[in-house]
This record gives C-alpha cells, structure tokens and sequence, in this order.
C-alpha cells in the first residue's frame, strides 16, 4: 500500500530526513487509529519498506523517533511492538483521535459548561456580534437543507464562545476537540431528532443570556441542550459498539 511517498526517494539528506517525517506522520496516524493496535506487533521491516514505498534508512529513522516518543518497544530478535504511550509524550490531537466518541463527548460536555459561564462574564460587543453572525448562517444553512454548512456555522457559534472566555488555553483545548472530531459533530447531525431539540431557538437564547452577562442562565441553557443531545447521541455510539453511562 503505498502513501504516495515513493516519489520523493532521493540521495539528498534532506529529502531523505523529509521522507522520514513522513514515515513517522504516517505511522503514528496509523497507531493512534488503532490499524496498529496496543501491543500489536508491526509488520517486518521489508514489509513495511515496501508497503511505503520508502527505503532502510528513513524507516528506520522514523522508528528511532517512535521509540524516542515511547510509542514502540524494539525487542531485539523478536520485532517492534505498540507500546500505550505516556500522556506527556502523546500529542493531544493523536489521544483525542483514538478515544472513544462518548468519551470526548462527555469532556466537551464539561468544557461546554465552563466556556458558557466565563464568556456571559467576559464576552465583548464584536464576540457578540460574532456568535449572532453565526446562528444566521445556523439558521440559513438549516433552511436550505446544507449539512456541512449548518454544521460549520454550529461549531463557529461554540468556537466564539469558547474565544470570548479570554481563557486562551480552555479556548484552544475547545477548539481540539471540535477540529479532531469534526466527523463525529457531522454524524451527530444527522441522528434524527437531534437538531430539532437543539434548535435555533435554543442557540439563540444562549446568545442572548451571553450578551446580558447572566452565566446562571448561560449554564442552564446548555445543560438543557446537552441533555437533549445525550438521548440522541446514544445511537451513535451504539452503532460504535460503546457503552454508555451518563449521569444526569
């Protein structure tokens, strides 16, 4: 299975150190999707050289990295494993992308609830204006029946919100887990029922008690938006195969 890297074989050190990024990128995509499960043992060396269309030197870099970053065990005489990564070496984007959906579910939900009350205490006239912006394209999009852009307009929405906390890492901690999992948000969509009973006219109230600084209110009206969302979301992650407990 090449990855489209063949091309870029060549003599050059640095085309050679670019094609072993490459390698490692792929890889760790690979492992963090679960192709290359935890404790899994990764094909043999010309396997893999020739399922990447890459040669000795930038496999073998690449793998000095992941051994670096705690991903794989090396085992002399035996082969390399998939090792459970620490959460210091693990990028946030890599352990988001192998959680399961409920799980990062229920961590938005959370977040969900902080970024309201912060934003009604701290939000300014242009994040205002912003969050209003987007409900028109909500509603806009929802009208003419366009998925992607109804969904690109919902996540703009919560994106300022998580902006007008002026908490620059819970605002960056939001939009991961938005951006990781923007596929999950789109399949979530199109459970029926689910954007009815979080509707516009919900949205627009959370706007609302945002521009009047009232968090008490902010917080309520996304507590009753997410549990309208739970009962919904529940047939996703059956399909998923997950269990789901929630606490309400």
């Amino acid at each position: 299975m090449s990855v489209g890297m063949t091309q870029l074989s060549s003599s050059s050190p640095l085309r050679r150190q670019h094609l072993a990024d490459q390698v490692l990128e792929y890889l760790r995509e690979q492992i963090a999707n679960g192709v290359f499960p935890v404790g899994s043992k990764l094909p043999p060396e010309p396997e893999l050289m020739t399922r990447l269309g890459v040669g000795r030197s930038s496999l073998r870099e690449a793998m000095r990295v992941l051994e670096h970053m705690g991903l794989v065990e090396v085992r002399p005489g035996d082969g390399t494993y998939v090792r459970m990564p620490t959460p210091e070496s693990e990028p946030l984007g890599q352990r988001l992308r192998r959680a399961k959906i409920f799980e990062v579910y229920e961590v938005r939900r959370t977040l969900e609830l902080e970024c309201m009350r912060l934003a009604a205490l701290r939000r300014d006239e242009q994040e205002v204006a912003q969050m209003r912006q987007a409900l028109r394209d909500r509603e806009a999009a929802m009208i003419a029946g366009q998925q992607k852009a109804f969904i690109e307009a919902d996540l703009t929405f919560h994106m300022t919100i998580a902006q007008a906390t002026k908490n620059s890492v819970l605002a960056d901690l939001y939009r991961a887990f938005v951006t990781v999992h923007g596929d999950a948000w789109m399949k979530a969509s199109e459970v029926p029922g689910l954007v009815e009973s979080t509707g516009q006219r919900l949205h627009e109230q959370m706007a609302d008690a945002i521009e009047q600084q009232d968090p008490e209110r902010a917080q309520r009206l996304i507590e009753h938006m997410l549990a309208a969302s739970v009962d919904r979301f529940q047939e996703i992650v059956h399909d998923d195969g997950e269990s789901v407990t929630q606490d309400r």
